[in-house]
């Protein structure tokens, strides 16, 4: 029953047409079932003006998480009593897949200059602030944040870099040599004898720069992983690496056969494999590349894992993204309809009925998703996943919304409550129907006296 009464407190909270009066009322205590939706929606100046005066500090942080509302919105928090509050403000939010709008650079000026240090340090290393305002805490008075500008390390003059690499704190001169060894084989030197932890070690052993002894003594180390990432180092010196191929780690096999230097042949000889459900991020080169001869070559690699990050490529040209559509690796198929906007609808379309993980639904808002003609392809199809898809046409019909409002499929009946044209009679009484009601009081067709009614009965104040 508790779980039912959240639901349909949540969908209202959510419902894109639930006007001002109704979201108020959700502020009261009877409704906090549903104050986590105030983390992933639009909200009206009016009800933030109410959110960041309430008097339950959860509440405002949970509005402090938000990554639905503007940076304005969001910032307007900086002055709340609570450090907690603060602390949670000044933490960037991170929704699955997407990014957040920045708080303005006063807030954050603010945040970085609270009073109270885990304020301050939180905003300082997870924020997603300005790198400016960062690179500014060189000179801190706090050592935590001196080190965090190490994060700003491109920004800082040569006199600054220095003082950091010889900061009396310890910790933060790690940082400083961390930040610096990307272009400096000397502190990557260091910093494999000062004892890193095994994360650390790995970090730096991927991304510093390398001289050809340090790295001849890392791939004659007894770690798998120190030869790994080593072997994806695209600054360790080649002659080195080539002796990877041979490791009898197959990861650190599989790390060599996508180095960027070696032709399809080469890659050929080492023996690796990749299965059509191992889980590989995407080679990091490959992703950031912008060269697009180069992703061309990637998506007609013979190496999948080559061709899964050449999907994940921003600066994929169309010609690869045609190429890949095609592709007999589902992963790959999966990855391009994720992070490319321009693949075709169909393929789109059929990756998602053929998905089989929990984000299968992200693939719904592609841009290219077909939705016109659904309900005449699918609202009688034997499979209750394409029965759903037919609510998505626009020009759906209400007799075809009214039969599979009663589909024997909670999927699909719960789809077409949520439709806007569901005729008012019906909608109504999916209202009161355990298998519809949330999606049918999240319809943007719902009348506002209805939210307001089953407010009512729910208990929640006017």
């Amino acid at each position: 029953m508790f779980d039912r009464r959240r639901n349909q407190l949540n969908a209202i909270a959510f419902n894109t047409s639930a006007p001002t009066d109704v979201l108020l009322r959700l502020l009261h205590q009877e409704a906090a079932g549903a104050w986590g939706a105030f983390m992933a929606r639009p909200l009206p100046d009016e009800v933030v003006d109410a959110i960041v005066v309430h008097p339950e500090r959860r509440f405002r942080s949970t509005f402090a998480e938000s990554f639905a509302v503007s940076g304005e919105q969001r910032g307007r928090l900086v002055d709340d009593p609570h450090f907690r509050v603060r602390q949670v403000l000044a933490n960037a939010p991170n929704p699955f897949r997407s990014g957040a709008p920045s708080l303005p650079l006063p807030v954050q000026r603010r945040l970085l200059d609270d009073p109270e240090p885990i304020v301050r340090r939180d905003a300082a290393f997870y924020g997603n602030f300005d790198d400016r305002l960062i690179a500014g805490l060189c000179d801190h008075e706090d050592a935590f944040m001196r080190g965090a500008s190490c994060g700003s390390w491109s920004l800082l003059s040569e006199s600054d870099r220095e003082r950091l690499l010889h900061d009396p704190d310890d910790d933060v001169r790690q940082r400083a040599r961390i930040a610096a060894c990307g272009a400096d084989a000397f502190w990557t030197g260091v910093l494999l004898e000062s004892g890193l932890d095994a994360s650390s070690r790995r970090d730096v052993i991927r991304y510093g720069a390398m001289t050809a002894a340090l790295a001849e003594q890392v791939a004659a180390g007894v770690d798998a992983s120190d030869r790994q990432a080593l072997a994806l180092n695209t600054r360790a010196p080649l002659d080195v690496v080539r002796k990877l191929a041979d490791d009898p780690e197959h990861s650190v096999r599989l790390a060599v056969s996508v180095r960027p230097e070696f032709t399809e042949a080469e890659r050929a000889v080492i023996d690796y494999t990749v299965g059509p459900s191992d889980r590989l991020d995407p080679v990091e080169w490959v992703r950031t590349c912008e060269d697009a001869d180069v992703l061309r070559d990637c998506a007609r690699s013979s190496h999948t894992w080559l061709r899964r990050s050449a999907a994940c490529a921003e600066h994929l040209p169309a010609d690869a993204v045609e190429l890949l559509s095609h592709e007999d690796d589902y992963a790959v198929r999966l990855l391009l309809c994720e992070r490319q906007p321009t693949v075709d609808g169909e393929v789109v379309l059929e990756t998602y009925l053929k998905c089989q993980v929990i984000t299968a639904s992200l693939l719904l808002s592609h841009p290219n998703f077909p939705k016109a003609g659904h309900a005449e392809r699918f609202a009688d199809d034997p499979d209750p996943v394409k029965r759903a898809l037919a609510v998505l046409d626009p020009d759906v019909g209400a007799d075809v919304l009214a039969r599979l409002l009663a589909d024997d499929e909670s999927t699909v009946s719960s789809a077409a409550a949520g439709h806007p044209a569901l005729p008012p009679d019906l909608l109504l009484r999916a209202c009161d129907e355990p298998a519809t009601e949330t999606s049918a009081l999240r319809n943007p067709s719902l009348p506002a006296n209805v939210m307001h009614e089953r407010l009512d009965a729910l208990g929640v104040p006017r």
